[in-house]
């Protein structure tokens, strides 16, 4: 699975908005929390569009020294076993992580999924003040 950033006019309207909004003002509110808002487009060569799921090991590892935060919690988007299927190929889903926040002197991290054969790792995400990423999963 590779990855990019998503660029700020590349964000469509979310499908519920206020849960999105919900998410943002607890964050706002906590004492901290890393928030991975990430998006996923269904393969196209499925006919059904596949299947998409978490592995609860996911975690956040430190590019340098390769600490590990785990996860926490997951918004939209259900753990392994569970899964979530496409009803077609090209399909969008969002979905959120949550982490505990990351350390000021991490300056680069991995996503990193522990699932096997279907796993992924997301390399070289560079660290925001604001604990708030938009990734695009591909």
């Amino acid at each position: 699975m590779t990855w990019r950033p998503v660029d700020d006019d590349e964000l469509k309207p979310l499908e519920n908005e206020l849960l999105w909004e919900h998410l943002a003002e607890k964050a706002a509110n906590s004492d901290g929390q890393t928030m991975l808002y990430c998006r996923y487009i269904s393969k196209t060569y499925y006919h059904n569009g596949g299947w998409l799921n978490i592995d609860a090991d996911t975690y956040l590892e430190n590019a340098h020294t390769f600490e590990r935060i785990d996860l926490t919690h997951a918004i939209g988007i259900p753990f392994a076993p569970q899964c979530h299927y496409f009803k077609k190929g090209g399909e969008l889903k969002q979905f959120v992580l949550l982490f505990p926040p990351i350390p000021k002197f991490w300056k680069t991290f991995h996503l990193v999924e522990c699932a096997g054969s279907g796993s992924f790792r997301v390399r070289d995400i560079e660290r925001k003040d604001s604990g708030i990423y938009h990734i695009q999963l591909t």
